[in-house]
This record gives C-alpha cells, structure tokens and sequence, in this order.
C-alpha cells in the first residue's frame, strides 16, 4: 500500500477482515461436528462389529483386531481421520484470520495517523 486508506476504505477493510474472522469460527464448529460424527459413527459400527464376530466364536482377543479390518469400519475409519486432518485446518485458518485481522487493524491506525500527520488528504492544517 503506498497510500493510507480514505475512512471508507479502512471500515471496508475492518468489515472483510471481522466477517472473514466469523466464516472461520463458522467453519471450526463444522469441522467439529463433523468429526463428532464421524466418530460417533465409527464407534458405533466397530461395537456393533465385535458384538457380532464375538456372536460369531471368534476370541475376544482378536474380535477387536478383525473388526477394525472389516471394509465398512475400517472406511468408516477413514473418514474419521480425514475430518480430523480438517478439524485441524480449519483451527489454523482461524487463527490465520484472527492475525490477519490484527494486522488488517494495523492497518487501520497507521492510515489513520499518517492521514492526520499529513493534514487529512494533503490539506495542510
């Protein structure tokens, strides 16, 4: 930027910058809950697995082992760690516009002192 910004422009900035702010915490508790239900999907499938394969005579020592290997739970398992690695993201994101924010902030109050500095605009006090 080779200019400070005209009061407008500084608000436009402060209002992308704090909407941009909201959309990433919108985005965390999605990514949240999507991982919540991942998970909870999972969990369930793989009880419902080990129930069955115990029904089944298989050892209780192993039930656990082979229904983390069934197709289903294990896709289901997939999933479960995919929506972490997002989980993740999106906690990064949001932080990355928080400091974006803070320095969109900046920003603002440097065109704002070296507008008073320069007499508003150019025009000499």
């Amino acid at each position: 930027m080779s200019a400070p910004w005209s009061f407008d422009e500084a608000t436009g900035a402060a209002h992308k910058a704090s909407s941009n702010q909201r959309a990433g915490e919108e985005f965390v508790k999605q990514a949240y809950r999507d991982y919540a239900l991942a998970e909870k999907s999972y969990r369930v499938a793989l009880a419902k697995r080990i129930v069955e394969l115990r029904s089944e005579g298989n050892a209780a020592t192993l039930c656990t082992d082979l229904a983390r290997g069934d197709e289903h739970v294990a896709e289901l398992k997939f999933r479960v760690v995919a929506a972490q690695g997002v989980k993740e993201a999106a906690v990064h994101a949001a932080w990355r516009n928080s400091a974006d924010r803070r320095d969109t902030e900046a920003f603002v109050d440097w065109s704002k002192r070296r507008n008073l500095a320069e007499g508003f605009a150019g025009v000499a006090s």
